[in-house]
């Protein structure tokens, strides 16, 4: 997959706004958090510079609170942004391959985490799929859905959104558009995002 494809996943599956929600971000200060989350997005949309501060940012804040898994699956997917702009070559797997254990630590320490399941699903999705995630990012994303039925309040509105339209998205793919349409629906209960809503009711649209 190339660099323009790939990154054109990533927008396409995180719309450039897959961001932290302060109560998930470790104890920093709120202004720390504000960065943070300013860079991510920044990464998403293709800043080589923001993703090397934003990595930066989660590193020294995971220094600070080595069990905040949800700043570990967040730095994961950043070293896969990090891949994303490197040329081909070792360094480029080496450091994909980094971001994907820090996920899957992330995610063998809280598994019953649904944001770090939701994070991970999201990120493996959209990285190349000769690396053989596709599987596990929809796990991950029956496993978030598993938590959200039984306990609602695990997931802000803004992520049950796009929990529910990736879902959906991956549901279409595997050939489930009944499925899809069902996922589809529940995503547009909660329009936070604007551009993803539009997503939603476009795809909802369709025959």
């Amino acid at each position: 997959m190339s660099k323009s494809k790939w990154m054109s996943r990533v927008r396409n599956i995180f719309l450039a706004a897959l961001i932290f929600s302060a109560p998930q971000l470790p104890a920093t200060t709120a202004n720390d958090r504000a960065e943070i989350r300013a860079l991510y997005k920044r990464g998403l949309a293709g800043d080589k510079e923001a993703v090397e501060q934003c990595i930066a940012k989660l590193e020294q804040a995971l220094a600070a609170e080595p069990d905040n898994q949800v700043a570990r699956v967040y730095l994961g997917s950043a070293f896969t942004l990090r891949s994303r702009d490197l040329w081909f070559g070792p360094r480029k797997l080496e450091t994909l391959k980094r971001g994907l254990a820090l996920m899957d630590e992330a995610v063998a320490a809280a598994p019953r985490d649904a944001t770090v399941r939701l994070v991970r699903a999201l990120t493996e999705d959209a990285v190349p799929f000769f690396f053989g995630r596709k599987k596990m990012a929809r796990e991950d994303f029956e496993i978030a859905l598993s938590i959200l039925a039984k306990d609602p309040g695990a997931l802000e509105d803004a992520d049950k959104q796009r929990l529910y339209y990736g879902a959906g998205e991956m549901e279409k793919t595997a050939g489930d558009s009944a499925r899809a349409k069902e996922l589809w629906k529940n995503a547009a209960h909660y329009p936070v995002d604007a551009a993803l809503a539009a997503k939603v009711n476009a795809a909802l649209a369709k025959p």
